[in-house]
């Protein structure tokens, strides 16, 4: 069961990419008054002070606003923009730059839906009286009416599974969330588009890592805002603590990537940066291993878990699953312990660790 179309008003955030086109296309053809929204996130002043020609953001470019109007006359449905720029900078930006200021590694998509796209639209939703919002996000939203609450799962492009981004989204979310792809793979879905006449969406590339930045890696965009971060340190092995080389900047290491140093007998991997010293730590890929992680700022989509339930884990979008043993710390239950069935290499603070079980989205927490 999902939200009945009896007269339901649905706001769709438009990008102007194919997948909430078509989830807008869609949710008209079943019955919904459907309003289209783009929303103004981000412009980086720093990219018109740089020397080089920059590309443009992979969102919020006047391309994509076009595109997205276009969509609306198309369908012929109202059409409006809200600007989230400020609250985009502080949610998303200013916590992604300040996380690797603090040597963590921050997940951007995550604090978006939570904030932005399941927070201030649906804010948006209840100011303008309408009854729920959509996205083109490929999951699945459904009511157990037998257990008296929504669930989430993958939906049928099980290699678009994005529900590793969706665990903070609770119940009372849910009940305001339409996600139209969940029934289609990636090729219905441009097909759809073709019969529609959508044909450029439907051959149109899709956009893909962080948004608010125009370069694969996200390290130019970090030398712009954070330079200081930038500047000549050293690299010391952790088992003899003594320093076994030079680096140009520790935002340049991740953990777990191999340390190509001149003079190790065996290959070398980057444990850890501290970030208030500028030091990269390098030990043996046997160093990467952990048996437990903790985790805080717990986040669930239906209701909290009992303590010692074993679950499965994924502690990056696209991994593949672990099975755990949670066990909370705190008498307040926000942070827990995850204990892994068998070790885990790299587990990344500042990622989420998302929880499962029987294939439905529990919730999650952020790694320490």
């Amino acid at each position: 069961m999902t939200i009945k179309n009896n007269n339901k008003t649905v706001l769709v955030g438009l990008s102007g990419g194919l997948d909430s086109t078509i989830s807008a296309l869609l949710l008209q053809q079943q019955g919904y008054t459907v309003i289209g929204v783009h929303f103004q996130l981000w412009h980086d002043d720093k990219t018109e002070k740089s020397e080089k020609n920059l590309p443009e953001n992979k969102c919020c470019s006047l391309r994509d606003l076009m595109l997205a109007r276009t969509v609306a006359e198309q369908l012929n449905i109202p059409f409006y923009v809200f600007d989230f720029r400020e609250r985009f900078k502080r949610d998303i930006v200013d916590h992604f730059i300040d996380g690797f200021k603090n040597g963590i590694t921050p997940n951007p998509c995550v604090e978006c839906n939570r904030s932005i796209k399941f927070g201030y639209f649906l804010e948006k939703m209840e100011e303008l009286g309408c009854d729920a919002v959509a996205t083109g996000h490929y999951i699945k939203n459904e009511f157990n009416t037998e257990k008296n609450r929504w669930e989430i799962s993958a939906g049928k492009e099980i290699h678009k599974d994005q529900t590793y981004f969706l665990y903070t989204l609770t119940q009372k979310k849910l009940q305001h969330a339409l996600f139209p792809m969940a029934p289609y793979s990636k090729d219905e879905i441009r097909e759809i588009a073709l019969q529609n006449n959508f044909k450029s969406f439907a051959q149109k590339r899709e956009s893909q890592g962080v948004c608010f930045y125009a370069e694969k890696s996200h390290i130019p965009f970090l030398e712009r805002h954070i330079p200081e971060a930038f500047i000549a340190g050293d690299i010391i092995n952790i088992h003899t603590q003594k320093k076994v080389g030079n680096h140009n900047g520790v935002l340049h290491f991740t953990k777990g990537q191999r340390a190509r140093i001149g003079g190790m007998i065996t290959p070398q991997y980057v444990i850890s940066i501290d970030t208030k010293k500028n030091i990269v730590f390098i030990g043996n890929n046997t160093d990467l291993f952990s048996e437990s992680v903790e985790i805080f700022n717990l986040s669930w989509t239906m209701s909290k878990l009992e303590n010692n339930t074993e679950i499965s884990v994924k502690i990056r979008h696209g991994g593949e699953s672990m099975n755990a043993l949670f066990q909370y710390t705190n008498t307040a239950e926000t942070e827990a312990k995850l204990l892994f069935s068998k070790p885990v290499r790299s587990l990344t603070a500042g990622q989420s660790a998302v929880l499962y079980k029987n294939n439905l989205l529990l919730g999650g927490g952020i790694m320490k």
